[in-house]
């Protein structure tokens, strides 16, 4: 059969499937003349998408974008935000402009409290009298121990003052311990010369009023971030085992039908392993560039069955820049990603719906991998002492970080993107928080409300993680009842992994 007649039955094809045909389509087909080229525009023609030649800069535009993008099959995932903006050359004021944006925000959530309705600003703290009561909400510049307490510098667009903790006061005094950096707090005192005499602090916290929600339907969630394609570490045959469960080959009965149920998969950054993280990791690799790193990952994807949503944000160890908000994974290195219908590639972090039915909202699901965790569990000495290393510190860093309403508010805690607002803020309170990057699983509820996931990994310890304190617990994968919110963590390592 010649070209033009393989072109006529491709046509046909396309009408009987009552799928509409532009004349800008056709005069495509006319002109190409490569077999394999026709194929492609007919193939994405069947799927609704565009070619490669007809992709544009949207997936890599250089602005923040607040959408929300509708499964229109089934209606059960919407991106409510996620970032695509690529850095760009900064001045000072864009410094800023930002903190500016950090600040406004927050005192928006702060001043919800009765106690901070009638805050002042710090300018005007000087028309008061000494042992006068103030309510000031500030971002903290600077902070030290001392001998008798803790003593901050916070400001706001008119002035600093200094604010100081003591410990009198033992309750607040170590309240005031986990204060960090950069972040916008409420304080409320008597007032002494150029200084605050801390009675309370507030942080921007959850509201109490937040109900906990549960989905009218028995569905699941899982999340499994940090496989690490292209390591040598990497666990294959953890992963296919765990790929086998998921499209019901594999477990008892009972097991396969929770798995016929799993709806949604979270992969929440560290896909694959990267070229460059450390100056060692080199003689740890496998695969030496991010496109045989993608394009082995993408294969594993395939093999998941098409009706569960895959949510791919990246992570530390991908292709994307560093500094956070990361954009998503770019279709350059990753193209068979972008061809599977059930991946859905945003940002980290980002913001997706789940679940949502008629009669249902669905569930927010804050995404984030978790690069600046390992500074809190370092730094914060409240939670340094509670467990031995920072992969079991993850949810006490997740808890604080929601109730300071921001996932990285010290500026020297992870590389920042300088962007016009803030996007690291939480202002959308979730029902789920998803984090990766430690590689071990770990479940918690906060405020009786949000349920916080940790995931695990599909590699075995490194040499760098020994270093930087991670201990790796891979093939437990956390998997979420939506109905029940109960949260059951899978064993899919091998016996030499679980010793």
């Amino acid at each position: 059969m010649d070209l033009d007649a393989k072109k006529r039955n491709f046509v046909e094809l396309l009408l009987e499937r009552n799928i509409l045909i532009e004349p800008d389509f056709l005069e495509k087909l006319n002109e190409e003349k490569d077999p394999a080229k026709i194929s492609e525009i007919i193939n994405v023609k069947l799927r609704g998408q565009k070619t490669e030649a007809e992709e544009n800069s949207k997936e890599t535009a250089e602005k923040a974008t607040l959408y929300s993008k509708d499964e229109s099959k089934d209606g059960k995932v919407k991106v409510l935000f996620s970032y695509s903006s690529q850095p760009k050359k900064n001045t000072a004021q864009d410094f800023i402009n930002l903190f500016n944006y950090r600040y406004n925000s927050i005192k928006k959530i702060l001043q919800q409290r009765v106690q901070l309705e009638s805050v002042i600003s710090i300018s005007k703290l000087k028309m008061k009298s000494q042992k006068d009561q103030a309510s000031v909400i500030g971002m903290v510049y600077g902070k030290e121990e001392t001998k008798n307490g803790v003593m901050l510098t916070i400001e706001d667009p008119t002035g600093t003052i200094k604010v100081f903790f003591s410990k009198n006061k033992q309750e607040l005094f170590m309240r005031a311990g986990d204060i960090v950096m950069d972040e916008v707090i409420g304080i409320s005192g008597s007032l002494g010369k150029n200084i605050i005499f801390a009675n309370d602090l507030f942080f921007p916290e959850i509201p109490v009023t937040k109900e906990a929600k549960k989905s009218p339907i028995e569905e699941y969630a899982v999340v499994a971030p940090d496989w690490h394609v292209g390591s040598k570490q990497f666990l294959e045959d953890e992963l296919l085992k765990f790929i086998n469960w998921l499209n019901g080959s594999a477990g008892n009965e009972k097991q396969r039908e929770v798995a016929s149920k799993v709806k949604y998969l979270f992969l929440a950054g560290d896909l694959v392993d990267g070229i460059s993280n450390h100056p060692t990791q080199r003689k740890d690799l496998s695969l030496f560039t991010f496109k045989e790193q993608y394009k082995k990952a993408s294969e594993y994807v395939k093999m998941i069955r098409e009706d569960i949503k895959i949510i791919i944000c990246p992570g530390n160890h991908d292709i994307v820049h560093l500094a956070e908000p990361q954009p998503p994974l770019p279709k350059e290195y990753c193209p068979d990603l972008y061809d599977l219908p059930n991946v859905i590639l945003v940002s980290n972090p980002a913001v997706v719906n789940i679940g949502e039915t008629e009669n249902f909202p669905g569930f927010d699901v804050l995404i984030y991998h978790g690069y600046s965790y390992n500074y809190y569990a370092d730094k914060i000495e409240s939670i340094r002492i509670k467990k031995p290393t920072v992969s079991d510190r993850v949810d006490l860093v997740m808890r604080l970080l929601l109730q300071k309403r921001h996932l990285a508010p010290t500026y020297d805690a992870n590389p920042h993107l300088i962007t016009e607002q803030d996007h690291m803020i939480i202002d959308r309170i979730p029902d789920i928080f998803i984090s990766g990057d430690v590689h071990k699983s770990g479940v918690f509820l906060y405020k009786n409300v949000i349920t916080g996931i940790i995931g695990s990994c599909f590699q075995s310890k490194t040499d760098f993680q020994e270093k930087v304190g991670h201990t790796p617990d891979p093939g437990r994968i956390p998997l979420i009842n939506l109905k029940t919110r109960e949260v059951k963590i899978l064993n899919f390592a091998s016996q030499e992994e679980k010793q």
